[in-house]
C-alpha cells in the first residue's frame, strides 16, 4: 500500500537544481556492485521515522518532518498547569518559567501548547512526554530570579558550581567531591499523580482534538527512567528498579489511554545499552534487580509485563517499545569530523543491526562469554527478537525516540544519517527522532532533505523498503525503496575517494533516472540523467563521504501486484 508522507517543500534556493550530463570524472576505480530486488524483503516502512525533537518551528515546517517529540531531561518534571520545567542535573536543578499570564490554566502561551500547535499545523504528528517521576514543579514557583533550586547554597552549604545568575543555586556536589543527601523534593517539587497527568492529556484533547482527530497521537511515558537517580536525584535519589517501572508504567498508561482511548503509548524510554539489561539498580548488566525477575534482560521482561497483563478492557498499556541508543565509540557524538572519527562513526551503525559486529567502544569490554553476546549490540534485531519471544506475532511496535550520530556540520555525520533511514526502513522500526533537529542548511539536514524533498519540490521516499546488496557494505552503502511509481536507491560513499556503483536490478526498474546527492561542499542537488537501459545503472564518480539517491521512474508495471 502507498504511505503518503506530508509534503511541505523547502524555498528552491535551499535545493541546488543544476543538472549535470554524466557524473564528475573522475580516476578509474573498481565498480561496487549492488543488487536490487524489488519483490525481495518487501515491507512497507514507516513515516515516522523521519522525526526530531524539538528544533525551529519554521523550519520543522519547511522541512516536512513527519514527527516532532517534546521531551529531554527538562520535561520530565513539568508542569503543564503554570508551564515551569525543572532542569534536572542539565543546569543546577532549577524551576524555570514560561509563560508569564498565570490568570489561566495553562497559562496562555504555555510551551506545550505552542509545539503542538506549531507541529501540528505543520503537518507533523507529535511525540509527547508524559511525566510519571511522581514531581512537578511547585506552582507558586517564582517567574524570575532568583528560581527555586533542589540544591540550595544556603540550605545545603557550598558547592562544587554554582549558577552565575542565581548563586544560591548549586550542583548538589559539595566542595569535598561528595554528593549532597538528604535534600528536600518540596524546596522545588510537589507530588503529581496520574490524575494529575490525566487531566493534561484532557486539555490537549479539548484543545487540539484527541489521537483520533488532529490532536496528540503518541504519549512518551517519560523520559529514560534508569537515569533518575543521577538527573533528577533531587526528588528521586534512588535507582529506578524494574518494578517501579512497570508499576508507574501501567498507571500512568491507563489514565492517558481512560481520558483517550485513541492514543498510542511509547515505553520504557530506555537512556542506552546498559538499561537494556538491567534496571538502575543492577551493575550495567545484571544485579540483584535482574536476578530477583529471573534473569531476564530488563526490556524483554518489559515487553512480556506489556503483552501478558492487558490493563482493564483488554488495551496494552504501551504500543512501542520506546529506545534510546547513542553510538559510545570516541569522537562519534561530537563535531569531529577526522578521517579516523569519520570512519569509527560509520562503522558503528553496525552496531544496530550486524550480529557478528563487536562494538568498538567500552561495550566490546563487555564480552561474548553467553547467550547475551554483550560485545555485539545487535540492536534491532535483538530487541525484535525479544519482543517476538514475548508476544509473538501481536507484538510491540519498535521506536528509537533519541540517537545522533555526529555534529550538524560533520560531512560523515550527514552521511551516516542517511545510512540510518535506509537501516530503519529495512529493519522495520516504526518510530524514530534525532536529537535535536539538525541546525537550518547544516550537513546533517541534508540528510534529511534527500529522503524528504530530495527534487525541491517536495518529492519523497515513500511506501516500501526492500531488497539492496552492496558487495562492500563498509565502502558503499544500499538500500531501496518502491512507491509512488518509483524505485528509490540510496547509496552511501563511505570511503574518502570517488566510487563507481554498478546498480543490477532483478527485474526491469523503469526507463528513467536521476542521481541526486549531497557531499562535503554540495547540498542535496540533482547529479545527472539518464535512460535505463537493459537491467543496471552504472554510475561513476559518486563523490567522497556523500549521500546518493537515485530515483527510477517510467515503469508501472511493478506495482500491479498491490503492494504501492
Amino acid at each position: 500500500m502507498r504511505i503518503a508522507l506530508p509534503r511541505h517543500p523547502l524555498a528552491l534556493s535551499a535545493i541546488v537544481l543544476a543538472f549535470a550530463p554524466a557524473l564528475l570524472p573522475t580516476r578509474a576505480v573498481a565498480a561496487i556492485a549492488v543488487a536490487v530486488d524489488t519483490a525481495a524483503n518487501v515491507h512497507a516502512f514507516s513515516p515516522l521515522i523521519f522525526g526530531v525533537a524539538f528544533g525551529d518551528q519554521t523550519r520543522n515546517a519547511q522541512m516536512g518532518y513527519t514527527l516532532q517529540r517534546w521531551g529531554g531531561n527538562s520535561v520530565t518534571r513539568y508542569n503543564w498547569q503554570v508551564d515551569v520545567h525543572n532542569t534536572a542535573s542539565d543546569y543546577y536543578y532549577e524551576n524555570i518559567p514560561g509563560a508569564s499570564d498565570r490568570t489561566h490554566v495553562p497559562p496562555l502561551g504555555n510551551a506545550a501548547d505552542a509545539f503542538v500547535g506549531a507541529a501540528r499545523s505543520a503537518g507533523s504528528d507529535v511525540l509527547l512526554t508524559i511525566p510519571t517521576i511522581g514531581w512537578t514543579p511547585r506552582a507558586d514557583s517564582p517567574l524570575q530570579h532568583p528560581y527555586f533550586a533542589g540544591f540550595s547554597v544556603m540550605r545545603y552549604g557550598a558547592q562544587q558550581s554554582t549558577d552565575f545568575y542565581d548563586p544560591d543555586a548549586g550542583n548538589g556536589v559539595r566542595t569535598n567531591n561528595t554528593p549532597i543527601t538528604g535534600n528536600d523534593p518540596a524546596d522545588t517539587s510537589m507530588p503529581a499523580d496520574p490524575a494529575f497527568q490525566k487531566a493534561w492529556v484532557a486539555h490537549l484533547a479539548s484543545t487540539f482534538g484527541g489521537a483520533g482527530g488532529n490532536g496528540v497521537k503518541y504519549y512518551a511515558l517519560d523520559n529514560e527512567i534508569m537515569l533518575w537517580n543521577s538527573t533528577h536525584r533531587d526528588v528521586h535519589p534512588l535507582p529506578t528498579t524494574y518494578d517501579e517501572a512497570w508499576s508507574a508504567a501501567v498507571s500512568y498508561a491507563a489514565a492517558i489511554k481512560q481520558q483517550d482511548p485513541a492514543a498510542k503509548v511509547t515505553g520504557p524510554v530506555t537512556w542506552g545499552y546498559c538499561d537494556l539489561f538491567g534496571s538502575a539498580a543492577d551493575n550495567c548488566l545484571t544485579g540483584n534487580d535482574r536476578t530477583a525477575h529471573g534473569g531476564m534482560p530488563f526490556v524483554e521482561w518489559y515487553a512480556k509485563q506489556v503483552c501478558s497483563q492487558p490493563l482493564a478492557g483488554g488495551a496494552r498499556a504501551v504500543d512501542y517499545m520506546d529506545l534510546h541508543y547513542y553510538p559510545q565509540g570516541n569522537g562519534i557524538f561530537s563535531d569531529d569530523d577526522s578521517p579516523a572519527t569519520a570512519a569509527r562513526r560509520l562503522a558503528s551503525l553496525k552496531e544496530l543491526y550486524d550480529p557478528g559486529w563487536i562494538s568498538d567502544s567500552w561495550i566490546s569490554d563487555l564480552g561474548d562469554s553467553d547467550g547475551n553476546h554483550y560485545s555485539k549490540p545487535n540492536l534491532i534485531p535483538r530487541v525484535r527478537g525479544w519482543i517476538q519471544d514475548q508476544c509473538g506475532s501481536t507484538g510491540m511496535k519498535l521506536a528509537i525516540t533519541e540517537y545522533n550520530w555526529g555534529g550538524d556540520n560533520t560531512t560523515s555525520g550527514a552521511v551516516a544519517q542517511a545510512e540510518l533511514f535506509g537501516i530503519f526502513a529495512r529493519e522495520g522500526v516504526d518510530m524514530a527522532n534525532r536529537w535535536t533537529a539538525p541546525a537550518a542548511d547544516s550537513k546533517v539536514e541534508h540528510a534529511f532533505t534527500l529522503f524528504l524533498n530530495y527534487d525541491g519540490a517536495g518529492s519523497n521516499v515513500q511506501g516500501s523498503s526492500v531488497s539492496a546488496i552492496s558487495a562492500n557494505v563498509d565502502q558503499l552503502g544500499a538500500y531501496a525503496f518502491t512507491g509512488g511509481s518509483r524505485t528509490f536507491v540510496l547509496l552511501t560513499n563511505k570511503t574518502t575517494s570517488a566510487q563507481t556503483a554498478t546498480v543490477g536490478f532483478a527485474t526491469s526498474p523503469g526507463s528513467n533516472w536521476t542521481l541526486y546527492g549531497f557531499d562535503a561542499t554540495h547540498a542535496v542537488h540533482a547529479i545527472a540523467t539518464g535512460a535505463v537501459t537493459g537491467m543496471t545503472v552504472s554510475l561513476a564518480g559518486l563523490p567522497a563521504m556523500s549521500g546518493n539517491l537515485l530515483v527510477v521512474s517510467g515503469n508501472d508495471a511493478i506495482f500491479a501486484d498491490g503492494f504501492e
